[in-house]
């Protein structure tokens, strides 16, 4: 399992914590199972927090599975303005919080990810792990069955 660095919107972190948000949207991701340490952006601006995700799927397949749900549809072309592919998240689990300022006193040359980053072996990913701590129940989710509310949820 590959380990990356991946850039959250706060508002969108909160869906993480409630577990209502089980799949995460890109343009792009890797193909393989991947360990997410989560920045957060402003307001926030600090690292938190802990994802797994696995099976890459082309949004756009998901067209076809859903094609007499147009209400569905319709979400699923919105999302493919933006991003191509979806991952599920199949653990979260929220952490305690290093500030960037932190992050940068540390590791002077740390970029914010634009994105995500992998970080693999990297005296950075050493950090992390011997810092962030769990600060509650781990988050699981279980896709045997996925629920037309689920797919390309309009955030509020």
């Amino acid at each position: 399992m590959r380990t990356i660095l991946l850039s959250f919107k706060s508002d969108i972190y909160q869906h993480l914590q409630t577990g209502e948000k089980i799949f995460e949207h890109r343009s792009v991701f890797p193909d393989e199972p991947i360990k997410a340490y989560l920045y957060i952006s402003k307001p926030v601006m600090a690292i938190g927090g802990v994802l797994e995700l696995s099976n890459k799927t082309a949004i756009a397949e998901w067209k076809d599975t859903y094609k007499d749900d147009p209400e569905v549809v319709r979400r699923i072309d919105k999302y493919l303005s933006q991003h191509k592919y979806a991952m599920q998240i199949n653990s979260f689990q929220d952490t305690n919080m290093i500030s960037l300022q932190k992050i940068r006193s540390i590791f002077p040359s740390f970029v914010v990810p634009r994105m995500y980053y992998f970080i693999d072996d990297s005296p950075l990913l050493k950090y992390l792990e011997s810092e962030l701590h769990p600060k509650c129940q781990l988050i699981t989710h279980d896709f045997s069955k996925i629920d037309r509310n689920d797919i390309c949820v309009e955030w509020k």
